[in-house]
C-alpha cells in the first residue's frame, strides 16, 4: 500500500493528466473535500469537481513553496499561473487512510 507522500505524488501525476476520472481514483469512497465554496461528499461529487476544475489548469506551472508529510497528513503550499489561472497563494492539506485521500482541503487567492 502507498504511504501519504506516495499518495501525494501520484495524486499531482494524475492532476497532471487533467483526466477527472483519473484524479477522482485516488480518492476513498467515502473522502470528503472541503473549498471555501462547497463540501463535496464522495468520489463521484469529486469526480464532478474536478471535471469543472481541471480545464482550467491545462499548461499550469506549479511553483511549491511548502510540501511537507507528517504520518498520514499531507501539507501543500504552491502558487502558480497559466493562460487562465493566476494563483498567488494556495493550500492543500491531505488526510491519507488506506492508500487514499480520505479528507483534503483546498482554498487558494487568485487575481
Amino acid at each position: 500500500m502507498k504511504n501519504s507522500q506516495e499518495v501525494y505524488e501520484s495524486h499531482m501525476m494524475a492532476v497532471d493528466t487533467l483526466n477527472p476520472s483519473i484524479v477522482a481514483e485516488d480518492y476513498s469512497d467515502d473522502a470528503i473535500f472541503i473549498t471555501p465554496e462547497k463540501t463535496y461528499k464522495g468520489r463521484e461529487a469529486i469526480f464532478n469537481f474536478y471535471k469543472e476544475f481541471l480545464p482550467n489548469f491545462d499548461g499550469f506551472q506549479f511553483k511549491t513553496i511548502k510540501l511537507e508529510t507528517n504520518d498520514n497528513v499531507v501539507y501543500f503550499v504552491w502558487n502558480g499561473k497559466n493562460k487562465h489561472l493566476d494563483i498567488q497563494l494556495a493550500t492543500d492539506t491531505y488526510i491519507i487512510e488506506n492508500g487514499k485521500i480520505k479528507l483534503h482541503t483546498f482554498a487558494a487567492f487568485n487575481n
